[in-house]
């Protein structure tokens, strides 16, 4: 949690915020961000008046007089520019500009034929055709130190801007990179730099192309502070105002905010370049013509789609090869397979640093050379670590987060070797560890609605200015499952969080004391204002799970048949794995196991606990306390079992799928028995609410309406539930429509019911 460095009393803390016209709270929260008095009025409320100087950026005024002699020359311009959303953003806002004043065109290399940034063979296929006197770069360049002097070597003069980081040599050309000489604010996009460009060029006429530049800005992740974060306050404002048709088309919506543009108008721009060409893309921002705008925004939702199902399989896929990794040695993923897409191979890695909290480079290829992208965690340069290995490389770009790779075949393994070692060897294991984040702590008794509109004024969030998360701790908070589906919402105080997908995490946190980690924001439903939390993490710091609730929760291990022998382990090896931080994880299925192995075992009772399901693939040594069935063991290089499972055939699949399956305290399989006559009452119920028509409003209803008919504990519903749906002789829909299937079959086709028949 971000701490104010700078000791204020709290009269300090109540006085400043009041002459601030702001809560203490959102003061306490502003300081927390390193925002001092002086500079948080700025920031809360940007002025285009403080953008600093484009003459600021290294080689700026140079490009500009350049530039301003083409025009007067009459000379041919071409526009040369990367093929991801920053770029198409860039080159727009220059053709926009220069287009009624000069002989301007541009150009954007295919990804899968003339891979990233410029090469001779694709400068070759321009200067034949098109025959520039002078060539403008954006978003790229800072490395084509080759490909400038062959454009010199054609009488053809060259201006570079980028925002990549430079090596150390950079193009014999005029070179417009803020980042050479760091003065002023230099974190901008490519597009951003292009803006600049235009501003040193044309004074005020720089604004008609806000908007742009703040879908770059967003798109591309820099930092939202200084000149990016006013850029996209008016940008995005301009956007909602007055939107150009093609990204209205692309939206789908008027009204277009940072998380508009993350999630639904970048990615769509930057299939286009990921699956081919990137050039139709330009014409969103070009064009004019309402059915032409339409029709390319349509094509680029389909590219988008397909891009997304060809990314899904990419990760599945390199998920596959990450089974049985040794995260122990493992810190960073670096994979290859010659099938893989390589214009989604950096959505796929950071797919995978996401999951498993690690970096990742992943290449495809298949000849004697391959492509790859890499991304980082917060605390690991890419860049600077993917320097040390240039020599390897072919080709190699990027910045602190994401980087660009070429390299040789027969170089692969040795620098996967290598750069894992130096990974492993210099940074510590904390690094590689789930990190809980939040802004501020929050009580059950505070007014979140007013702070939520508070928030507000810290729009447009994203990197650097990220959206506020919170952390709330209380007793025993009760989590309502919404209808049939895996979503969940809790209620305090006015306050309702919203759980996407986080039922399976949420079966055994009603007893005990836990912390939410969310987001917050204001809404309106029905004419009612009112604070929503997006749930971002659950952790537990008191475990205190029902006997029958973690039954429930481990009923899934009775549809699993088979058998295995787990290894013995004593508690001082059990203690030695539970001192290492990753590799391990330690099973129960009880609140008394559990206590048993905190008691028992030195230093269980420091490990984080996952109760159900887990949050990432990272396999960071832990507790499991009743996994549900979609919990994966196949990235932990240990399963231990420090209580009874249910059935041996959930055993036996968890050791399948680990190196090392180990049992402490002699765990012994204890399913519990269910009569014939329970499971045909328990049929007999649904098929007379189904013959009514009754529709269940949530599986809550229906269990208790199909136990009060049958005369059942929640358990022996459970496992009933499970049987029938299981030899399909009932579903239950999404609405909670039951339909009933009336044909008779043998009860024993369903491993639920041989794993509990009664003997």
């Amino acid at each position: 949690m971000k701490e104010d460095k700078k000791n204020v009393s709290e009269t300090e803390m109540k006085s400043n915020a009041a002459k601030l016209g702001i809560s203490e709270q959102f003061y306490r929260l502003l300081r927390g961000r390193g925002l001092d008095d002086g500079s948080i009025p700025s920031f809360l409320r940007p002025s285009l008046a403080n953008l600093s100087s484009p003459f600021e950026i290294y080689g700026m005024r140079a490009a500009a007089d350049r530039i301003r002699l083409a025009i007067e020359r009459k000379e041919k311009i071409l526009v040369f520019g990367d093929y991801d959303c920053d770029g198409i953003c860039a080159i727009s806002i220059l053709m926009l500009a220069l287009r009624d004043r000069a002989d301007v065109a541009y150009f954007i290399p295919n990804r899968l034929t003339d891979g990233y940034g410029m090469s001779t063979e694709s400068l070759k296929r321009i200067t034949e055709h098109r025959r520039p006197d002078l060539v403008i770069t954006v978003d790229c360049g800072i490395t084509a130190s080759n490909e400038v002097e062959f454009l010199k070597s054609k009488g053809i003069d060259v201006i570079v801007t980028d925002h990549h980081e430079p090596q150390d040599n950079i193009p014999d050309c005029i070179v417009v990179d803020a980042k050479i000489d760091k003065r002023g604010f230099f974190d901008l996009c490519g597009a951003g730099v292009a803006l600049k460009l235009v501003q040193a060029l044309f004074g005020d006429e720089y604004a008609k192309y806000l908007d742009i530049c703040a879908i770059a800005t967003v798109a591309d992740v820099v930092p939202l502070v200084g000149d990016n974060r006013i850029i996209a306050y008016f940008g995005l404002k301009q956007c909602s105002v007055s939107p150009r048709k093609g990204v209205r088309f692309l939206a789908g919506s008027d009204a277009i905010g940072s998380q508009d543009v993350m999630f639904r108008v970048a990615p769509r721009i930057n299939a286009a370049g990921r699956l081919g060409s990137a050039m139709k893309a330009v014409d969103l921002f070009l064009g004019d013509d309402y059915f032409l705008l339409k029709s390319l925004a349509e094509e680029l939702e389909r590219d988008n789609t397909r891009r997304q199902e060809i990314c899904e399989q990419v990760v599945r896929e390199a998920k596959v090869k990450l089974r049985g990794m040794d995260f122990d040695t493992t810190r960073i993923i670096v994979l290859h397979d010659s099938g893989w897409e390589a214009g989604v191979l950096g959505i796929a890695a950071a797919r995978l640093v996401e999951d498993f909290k690690c970096p990742a480079v992943l290449f495809s290829g298949d000849g004697e050379e391959y492509k790859g992208s890499a991304r980082s965690v917060k605390n690991i340069n890419i860049f600077n670590l993917l320097s040390d290995y240039a020599d390897m490389f072919t080709t190699f770009g990027g910045h602190a987060q994401a980087a660009g790779v070429g390299i040789r075949a027969e170089n692969f393994e040795a620098f996967r070797q290598a750069v894992n070692a130096e990974v492993v060897a210099t940074f510590p294991p904390e690094d590689f560890l789930p990190e809980t984040f939040c802004d501020m702590r929050l009580e059950p008794d505070d007014d979140f609605l007013s702070l939520a509109k508070e928030l507000e004024l810290l729009e447009p969030t994203g990197y650097g200015n990220p959206k506020p998360e919170f952390v709330l701790t209380a007793q025993g908070l009760r989590f309502d499952r919404i209808g049939f589906g895996p979503h969940v919402k809790c209620v305090i105080n006015g306050l309702e969080i919203m759980g996407f997908s986080r039922y399976g995490y949420l079966g055994g946190a009603t007893k005990g004391k836990t912390s939410l980690e969310f987001s917050m924001g204001v809404s309106c439903f029905q004419n009612r204002v009112y604070a929503q939390g997006i749930m971002k993490g659950v952790s537990f710091d008191e475990v205190s799970v029902s006997d029958e609730d973690a039954q429930l929760m481990s009923l899934h291990q009775l549809g699993k048949c088979g058998e295995t022998e787990l290894s013995p382990i004593d508690a001082e090896a059990a203690k030695e794995l539970a001192a290492k931080p990753f590799g391990t994880a330690f099973i129960v299925f009880e609140q008394s196991e559990y206590e048993r192995l905190c008691r028992e075992i030195d230093g269980a009772e420091k490990l984080p606990v996952y109760v159900g399901a887990q949050k990432w693939l990272n396999p960071q040594t832990c507790v499991v306390f009743a996994p549900n069935a979609a919990f994966d063991f196949a990235y932990f290089k240990n399963a231990v079992f420090a209580g009874n499972p249910l059935s041996e055939g959930y055993v036996a699949e968890v050791a399948k799928s680990c190196r090392n399956a180990f049992g402490l305290f002699a765990p012994t399989p204890t399913a519990p028995s269910l009569s014939d006559a329970k499971i045909r009452a328990a049929f007999v119920a649904f098929d007379a609410m189904a013959r009514r028509k009754e529709r269940a409003q949530s599986p809550a209803v229906l269990c208790g309406r199909i136990r009060q008919s049958a005369k059942l504990t929640a358990v022996e519903y459970e496992i009933c539930r499970l049987i029938l749906s299981d030899l399909g002789l009932i579903s239950v829909s999404d609405r909670g429509i039951i339909t009933v299937c009336r044909d008779k079959t043998d009860l024993n086709l369903s491993a639920y019911y041989r794993n509990v028949r009664q003997k």
